[in-house]
This record gives C-alpha cells, structure tokens and sequence, in this order.
C-alpha cells in the first residue's frame, strides 16, 4: 500500500497548482531525448506569468519546440489553476 504525505499550505493566493502526464516530461524529440524534469521545473520556476493559461500555452510550444517535428510518442495533459485575489482577474 502506498502512503501519501500531504502538504499545507496556509494562503494560497497567487500560488499555482499545476498538474501534468508522463507525456509532458517524457516527450521526445528525433534523437529520442526527452523534454526531461530539468526542463520543466527551470520553465515554472523562472516564468513569471499572470494568469494560469499562459502557463499551459507556454508548456505546450515549449514541448513542440523540443520535438522539432518528432511525432508525439506518449499524449499528454497540462492542467494549472492559479489562485487570485480577486474574483475578476
């Protein structure tokens, strides 16, 4: 059986959960390299982005630009939801 640690988090505002398949890190370019963890976490950590959209966009080119015309090996799927401040952003 698998034991899960959770995590508290006592104000969520401005910070981002994101959630993503194997497909996203895993994806492939022609020479078979991956896209990779490294890649990823360097892209959430150092983007500042406004709206949790722009972060799923900025994924999705960066996977396309990484593959340079691989076929997809694996599907994959982005979700982020960002908490805001205020209910109209």
């Amino acid at each position: 059986m698998c034991q899960y640690e959770g995590e508290k988090i006592e104000n969520v505002k401005g910070r981002a959960l994101f959630i993503y398949t194997d497909g996203l890190n895993e994806a492939e370019n022609r020479q078979q390299e991956q896209f990779g963890d490294d890649d990823l976490l360097d892209i959430l950590r150092n983007t500042r982005f406004d709206i949790a959209q722009q972060v799923v966009e900025l994924l999705k080119a960066e996977v396309e630009r990484h593959r340079n015309g691989a076929e997809p090996n694996d599907d994959f799927m982005i979700m982020c939801i960002r908490a805001v401040d205020d209910i109209d952003k």
